[in-house]
């Protein structure tokens, strides 16, 4: 054989190699992938379950798409990950269309894709092609438990201030919230108990705030230096970050900062 006939065999051998070595996948299940990562991206999960919770919305047939694998890997740095995803996307090409609607075969394709997350989205450009574990099975992130403030909170605000000694500390009036705050509901429809409130407590020359903070609503209350008593939820425009605030020091200044009009 003619030395360049051996080079183009080298040549062939080495592409069949190549592309043999390849995960599966096609630019309908890398489309697919990078649509998927990119939407759950960002804001930034809590956890690597809340970014399967929300790739899997609106992609609830697991024939054509599935989480396989669910992984956090806490870090404070943001441009690290801190969780990943598995994710297995199927393109039943041709294979599912009537034949008389097809104009040419195609193969159907099963690819998975590993999808990184950092505090500004999905690493790397986008998710990568792997090859699927052998026998890996779907599998279902856990519910999300509510999050906010309980309703009997309110009230339960101004009996703990009204009870609390003259002269509290910041760290005695959290823990007579803690001890007398009623128990979190537990929701009707994933049967979780909500999350705790974020609570806090400022003292500050014999006046008292506090705040229980959770889903968007900060529940404030204050016990000024007269006696005074109240507990309300101030307009968030006022509470959220970059305005005044979700602190006990800021439930002081917000008693007297009359809302937006």
């Amino acid at each position: 054989m003619k030395s360049w006939g051996i080079a183009l065999l080298v040549m062939a051998l080495a592409v069949t190699a190549y592309f043999a070595a390849q995960p599966d996948g096609n630019r309908a299940t890398d489309e697919k992938a990078r649509q998927v990562a990119e939407r759950i991206g960002y804001p930034r999960g809590t956890d690597a379950n809340a970014y399967a919770r929300s790739a899997l919305w609106g992609n609830t047939d697991q024939k054509y798409f599935a989480v396989l694998e669910i992984t956090d890997s806490p870090t404070s740095d943001p441009q690290k990950v801190h969780a990943s995803l598995l994710l297995r996307v199927h393109d039943p090409g041709t294979s599912e269309s009537p034949p008389s609607f097809r104009l040419w075969d195609e193969d159907p394709v099963t690819a998975c894709y590993l999808a990184g997350f950092n505090h500004y989205g999905v690493t790397g450009g986008g998710p990568d092609r792997v090859r699927c574990p052998a026998g890996a099975r779907p599998v279902v992130p856990p519910p999300a438990q509510r999050t906010g403030v309980p309703e009997d909170y309110l009230e339960a605000f101004k009996t703990i201030l009204t009870s609390l000694p003259p002269n509290p500390t910041a760290d005695e009036v959290l823990a007579a919230l803690r001890a007398k705050l009623p128990p979190v509901p537990v929701d009707s429809e994933t049967k979780l108990p909500w999350v705790e409130p974020r609570l806090d407590a400022f003292v500050k020359d014999g006046a008292v705030g506090i705040v229980a903070g959770g889903g968007g609503s900060c529940l404030n209350g204050v016990r000024l230096a007269d006696g005074t008593v109240e507990a309300w939820y101030p307009p968030r425009v006022q509470t959220q970050p970059g305005e005044i605030g979700c602190s006990g020091e800021s439930a002081l200044v917000l008693y007297s900062t009359p809302p937006p009009k």
